[in-house]
């Protein structure tokens, strides 16, 4: 007879597979029944009340703040390009990054000769044309008497014998001359590259005797007069700001020093994001290099904006707003129960949300865990 093969023990591999999957199905048991859950009556009654910490607090009238970081930049930044070629024939010592320059300094300038010997030339060609027009006119002048003296009546048969077409043509002859002369004006003018507003020098591209062509970057300067920020706002903050928006105050506090600054809404942007589903707040700040500390541009900065009043709203410690954005509170059976919420604005490590429901008294929950239920009774401590 044929002897049953006996079945060896379970392979290692096997029993850490079925361990594994043990741990994986208690994990999740554990996840889904434990974090913010709700208890069956039957079962809570059976439990032990956990201890929580409570912060009392009732809704009240606040004034809203929207806050947020922006970076600073100068309203204006620009590129000067040479209009006319040549070669350099002055840059300025204030031509170097980091110099602060005026409005209209000059900064370099190509060599002139040649633009000024055009200028010379338009010049000239616009007095030939003007001692042509001249010309014209005395002889139409003369031809106008011969023909009253000649005792005819009426006008000539051609328009050639008082010399009407030769006079329109000087008059064009001047008029095309003089357009002439004022575009070599100038482009003579254009020989010198200046500061289009009072700034500081960023970008230097040419240094002396350089030769440079039409178009070509010569600097880049920025305004120090007015930095702007770009203030992004969410929904809920934007509904909270006062109305009128343009001009209203707004604070700029230097995240990581005691830098502050005074600023103001300038203008709103009229679209929603499509991608953030932000608004944007376009704050400026007047000469920001002239406080103490100085703004720099490019710096990072916290805007706080002044806000409308809001009714019925609970100032809250930022630590009880969970992840999933629930507020977890007690009720009046000491029971755990929630409610999903969003910012209206914060301040200074306080949240500040509108209240849910109308009540006299609300007890928030200081630390919330994730192991919260729905329904899970508790016995309370206040927090000092």
């Amino acid at each position: 007879m044929k002897q049953r093969r006996r079945s060896g023990p379970l392979s290692r591999r096997t029993v850490l597979l079925v361990c594994g999957s043990l741990l994986v199905l208690v994990f999740l048991w554990f996840m889904f029944s434990e974090a913010g859950g709700e208890v069956d009556p039957a079962d809570g009654a059976s439990r032990p009340a956990r201890p929580v910490t409570v912060v009392e607090t009732s809704a009240t009238r606040h004034t809203a703040e929207v806050a947020g970081l922006a970076e600073v930049n100068p309203r204006w930044v620009s590129t000067l390009r040479a209009r006319v070629g040549g070669v350099l024939s002055h840059v300025s010592d204030d031509l170097q990054p980091g110099t602060r320059v005026v409005a209209g300094e000059l900064l370099a300038s190509v060599d002139q000769t040649a633009w000024r010997a055009n200028l010379a030339e338009a010049e000239n060609r616009l007095t030939l044309a003007e001692l042509a027009l001249l010309r014209e006119q005395q002889e139409a002048e003369e031809a106008r008497e011969s023909w009253r003296e000649s005792g005819l009546t009426g006008e000539p048969a051609s328009s050639l014998v008082l010399r009407e077409p030769q006079i329109e043509a000087a008059r064009v002859e001047v008029e095309t001359a003089r357009v002439a002369r004022d575009w070599a004006a100038r482009q003579l003018e254009y020989t010198e590259i200046r500061a289009p507003f009072a700034g500081i020098v960023a970008v230097r591209h040419v240094s002396r005797g350089e030769s440079i062509l039409e178009g070509e970057a010569v600097a880049v300067v920025f305004s120090t007069e007015l930095f702007e920020l770009a203030l992004q706002v969410s929904e809920a903050q934007w509904r909270s700001l006062a109305t009128p928006i343009v001009g209203t105050a707004a604070e700029l506090v230097d995240p990581e020093g005691p830098g502050r600054w005074h600023a103001e809404v300038a203008r709103v942007d009229g679209s929603i994001d499509p991608t953030t589903r932000m608004r944007t707040l376009y704050l400026t700040v007047n000469d920001p290099l002239e406080g103490e500390p100085p703004l720099l541009p490019g710096s990072f900065v916290r805007a706080h904006v002044a806000g409308g009043e809001v009714d019925r709203v609970l100032e809250l410690p930022e630590g009880v707003l969970t992840r999933s954005g629930h507020v977890w509170y007690v009720d009046a059976d000491d029971t755990l129960r929630r409610f999903a919420t969003e910012p209206l604005f914060t301040r200074r490590g306080r949240i500040y949300v509108s209240e849910p429901n109308p009540a006299s008294t609300w007890r928030i929950v200081r630390y919330p865990l994730a192991s919260f239920m729905v329904g899970q009774a508790v016995r309370v401590q206040k927090e000092d």
